[in-house]
């Protein structure tokens, strides 16, 4: 394994790293597929020179690993990383509904007995599969 392209892919990882962690995960996934594109632009005979460096073959030699195979290994798990850390953000970041008081229930029955909630479940499974909140009133 050439340890340059061992070198410049651990620098390249843990920028794109410190810049997910403490800048933004957006910002490090531009910067993530910028770079590699940039430098085939700007010098592209050099650019595509290292990423066709065979590192190490498979199965006697009939699999081989190049230098962009290993970049896209990285950009698969980085980019797996930003998906995440964006869709969590949106759903901490989010804001709830207002809880509402329950309505006091009628004298002869129980809120929370199961059979209430057996007798409710087909009402509830209906609006669901028409596409409607479980809790809202019908419409008229």
């Amino acid at each position: 394994m050439d340890i340059l392209s061992l070198l410049l892919f651990l620098i390249y990882s843990l920028l794109i790293l410190v810049i997910l962690v403490y800048v933004s995960p957006l910002l490090s996934a531009f910067i993530m597929i910028l770079a590699p594109v940039a430098s085939i632009y700007i010098l592209p005979v050099k650019a595509i020179g290292f990423f066709s460096i065979k590192q190490f073959s498979f199965v006697g030699g009939t699999v081989p690993v190049y230098n962009i195979h290993i970049l896209l290994l990285i950009w698969s798990a980085f980019i797996g990383i930003v998906a995440y850390a964006e869709v969590l953000t949106w759903y901490l970041l989010r804001e709830t509904p207002a809880k509402k008081a329950a309505p006091a229930a009628p004298a002869g029955k129980q809120a929370g007995s199961i059979v209430n909630q057996l007798k409710e479940f087909p009402r509830k499974l209906g609006k669901i599969l028409k596409g409607e909140k479980p809790n809202s009133k019908p419409k008229s």
